[in-house]
């Protein structure tokens, strides 16, 4: 039995459709695919069976590119700045090459900063766009990456959309309202007359642009919005048709976004439903099957609240809100029974008053919900995971090729030091490290006088705790992130004249170019946290230590290139975790080249990265 959800964009309610349902402290004989599937448009006049899963298997346009020399042709026709740097061209064509002469349906494109991976991503589907007529989907997991696009003056015939919460209401009634929680969204029957128009005429800055994203050959989005996608029928306006190409930029997020969009946590003073009606939650160390009855009274609760709301003829601004969180919440809990049912391993993991539910294996979902939706697939990112990447994201038994760009950037303009690390961050020994860490850092920014520097610190805790170490004369030079306002705090820091920013979760989606950072820190390898019961699975019960590693691997790789950003830049990155050394020790294997070559390149070093006669970077 497959389950199906209501569309992204419209909520599709049939009010009059009652069904029953067992009091919320029995499980049986209450079915969750049978109530879902009527909640989600099942109608008295129609059969009570699950609908068909929605065909994502439409035949789009296909391509056919004869040869190496006919791909060329095309490529200089379309690459759309004055030049190409250095590789790019060759690895277009390779890319095409590969998928469309080679009938790969998976090609990886490793790339490091200073590819240009943007224009090689336009170039390909525009090629296929031009040669064939065929679209495409690019995705990015960031909506700041989709901004960067759009403010591209190299990149046209394209159209970008994201979420309705990022768009205002341009109808008269709710004029300013994000569209998510505008009138159309709260009101049965409501009728725009902008949704209709596009939003480059005047019409809905949501609707109109989706529209326009329909019909443009190239629409870039989010990973998430692309999965939601797969969800509305094929019979809804609101979706995108199966396209030909489809490329996951940034793509070693692909399993956590992945993770985030299927896995789910229960709050109880978060979930605007009644708990009276429900048991109360089962002990950390129960067994799943208990659980799961746990979790079908919630469910049970949840549909039941979503029927009183469907009822209403309009919607509060909360009440609105809440239906939006219950449908979400009712899609992943009704799946994860699915999913259980058919003998699948999901783990738990209890944190006070919250539980978290996560698949061990996560590729049946990004295939689903992801990869039907194209016949070939572009991965692209400067730090590739390695090991069994491709078998964890659903596409071990697809025909890959392999695209792999050598860094242009010399590799003494961006060293990464180890030689300076001062001990072990993990939780056992972090007290005694920390000062001593915190006093490095100090005689790090010292020696960099004049320089700006940026510290990854891996947490707030940890922020806090070095930022607490530092002398007060060093602390009048230091600018700490602001959880509340990340981006906000950041742009402060470029403006202001503090030699250093303390960061927390910034080595992605940053670009810290030229004299913003000469400098950076990586106070702690970024492990998985054991604690997790799903990392706890795949170590101990899987013994999957390289995965293990990537995880680290991939986030200190991402951070070190937060700091060169082009050829004439320059950035050292120091490393001051002890746990580094066994990482690179013991995991050559799973780095890219590009980093490698940078790890103490110089061998005539002092203590912090310069060597002792003189050396500049100009």
């Amino acid at each position: 039995m497959e389950l199906f959800f209501s569309s992204i964009d419209s909520l599709i309610w049939y009010p009059d459709q009652l069904f029953c349902m067992t009091g919320s402290h029995t499980t049986e004989p209450f079915d969750v695919g049978e109530a879902v599937s009527n909640l989600n448009g099942g109608s008295p006049s129609k059969s009570t069976e699950p609908p068909e899963e929605p065909d994502t298997n439409d035949e789009p346009a296909s391509v056919a590119l004869p040869d190496r020399a006919t791909i060329e042709q095309y490529v200089e026709q379309v690459w759309p700045a004055p030049e190409f740097r250095e590789h790019q061209k060759e690895t277009v064509i390779d890319v095409l090459e590969k998928m469309y002469v080679d009938d790969n349906e998976v090609v990886t494109l490793s790339a490091p900063t200073g590819a240009g991976k943007s224009l090689i991503i336009y170039a390909v589907s525009r090629v296929i766009s031009v040669a064939e007529g065929a679209k495409s989907f690019v995705t990015t997991p960031l909506n700041s990456l989709i901004d960067q696009i759009d403010g591209d003056d190299f990149i046209d015939n394209v159209t970008t959309i994201k979420g309705k919460n990022n768009y205002s209401c341009v109808h008269p009634q709710d004029r300013g309202a994000a569209v998510d929680d505008a009138i159309c969204q709260r009101e049965d029957d409501f009728s725009c007359d902008f949704k209709d128009t596009f939003d480059t005429d005047g019409g809905c800055p949501y609707y109109g642009r989706k529209n326009r994203a329909q019909e443009t050959d190239i629409a870039v989005t989010n990973l998430s919005y692309l999965m939601a996608n797969s969800m509305i029928p094929e019979t809804e306006d609101a979706r995108f048709q199966p396209r030909n190409f489809l490329a996951v930029d940034e793509t070693q997020n692909i399993e956590d976004f992945a993770l985030n969009f299927i896995g789910f946590t229960i709050d109880r003073r978060e979930i605007p439903i009644n708990f009276k009606l429900v048991d109360d939650m089962p002990e950390e160390d129960c067994d799943m099957e208990i659980m799961v009855g746990w979790l079908k009274q919630v469910l049970n609760e949840i549909l039941n609240r979503l029927m009183e709301l469907n009822r209403k003829p309009s919607l509060t601004h909360t009440e609105n809100d809440d239906q939006e969180d219950l449908e979400r919440l009712k899609h992943r809990i009704s799946n994860f029974v699915q999913d259980y049912d058919e003998g699948r391993h999901w783990t738990k993991t209890r944190d006070g008053n919250t539980i978290k539910f996560e698949p061990v294996f996560i590729g049946r979902f990004i295939d689903r919900f992801l990869w039907k939706q194209s016949e070939k697939v572009l991965l692209s990112s400067a730090t590739i995971p390695k090991g069994d990447f491709l078998d964890a994201v659903g596409l071990k038994e697809k025909r890959v090729a392999h695209v792999e760009v050598e860094s242009t950037f010399p590799t003494k303009r961006r060293p990464v030091i180890t030689k300076q690390m001062v001990g072990k961050m993990t939780k056992s020994e972090r007290d005694d490290t920390i000062p001593k860490l915190a006093e490095r850092l100090v005689e790090i920014a010292n020696f960099h006088e004049g320089e700006r520097g940026f510290v990854h610190c891996n947490s707030y805790d940890i922020m806090e705790r070095i930022y607490e170490q530092l002398p007060w004369r060093v602390q009048q030079r230091t600018m700490c992130q602001d959880q509340s306002a990340r981006m906000e705090s950041l742009e402060e820091w470029y403006d202001s004249d503090e030699q250093m920013f303390l960061s927390v979760a910034m080595d992605e989606g940053i670009s810290l170019d030229d004299d913003r950072a000469r400098w950076q820190v990586v106070a702690k390898a970024s492990y998985p946290f054991m604690g997790d019961e799903r990392v706890n699975y795949r170590i101990n019960e899987m013994g999957d230590w390289d995965w293990y590693a990537n995880q680290a691997i991939i986030d200190l790789q991402q951070a070190v290139g937060r700091g060169m950003r082009s050829k004439d830049d320059y950035c050292v990155t120091y490393l001051l975790d002890s746990s580094f050394r066994n990482l690179l020790n013991k995991n050559e294997h799973l780095f890219e080249p590009w980093f490698l070559d940078s790890v103490d390149c110089f061998t005539d070093l002092d203590v912090y990265g310069k060597p002792e006669t003189n050396f500049t970077f100009s």
